[in-house]
């Protein structure tokens, strides 16, 4: 008989760790499969289209300046280029209107706690334009008062898609492999 209690206790025993185990498991997956859901929100409402935004910016900005983009000096608001305006005014600007725009609508998903100085110098410059196409309209030439952050800028949008892509591609995997403990 005490052999019997032993196996049944051991059964019982190794059941109840079997369930532990399981939810154990079960928890990790559900907080595996909240924070894709995250990482996919970020990508697809933030970083993935500021990612290609910026990609399309930089290519156009390469293209003027490999095309003999006017320097500095004569991009100043009283020696402005025709062609510099027109590029900035219907290629470049409307596409910084929408990052700041993605950025402002959806910080919410940014990585970090607060606004990197990147996104935020980004942000401060396409507005500035703004103002300064407003007072082009009118007449007036003016420069930004903010110029735009360049590299750091796109660098952070950059790195932030790539680590949120690895990040994605790590818990697809982890959320993929099967975590059910079985008694045998």
């Amino acid at each position: 008989m005490p052999t019997a209690m032993i196996t049944a206790s051991a059964s019982v025993l190794v059941a109840v760790l079997v369930f532990v185990l399981n939810q154990r498991a079960q928890i990790r997956q559900e907080r595996r499969q909240a924070r894709l859901a995250r990482v996919n929100s970020q990508l697809r409402e933030l970083c993935g289209p500021l990612n290609a935004l910026v990609e399309v910016n930089e290519r156009v900005w390469k293209a003027l300046r490999d095309s003999g983009l006017p320097g500095k000096a004569k991009r100043s608001p009283s020696g402005a280029d025709r062609d510099w305006r027109r590029w900035r005014s219907q290629a470049l600007q409307p596409v910084n209107l929408q990052m700041r725009d993605l950025i402002v609508e959806h910080a919410d998903l940014l990585i970090e706690p607060e606004l990197p100085q990147a996104l935020r110098d980004f942000c401060a410059h396409a507005t500035a334009v703004e103002i300064v196409l407003a007072a082009e309209a009118d007449g007036a030439h003016e420069r930004a008062l903010i110029a735009h952050p360049g590299a750091p800028f796109a660098t952070y949008v950059r790195e932030a898609f790539l680590r949120l892509k690895h990040e994605q591609q790590h818990l697809l995997a982890a959320v993929n492999r099967p975590c059910e403990v079985r008694a045998e």
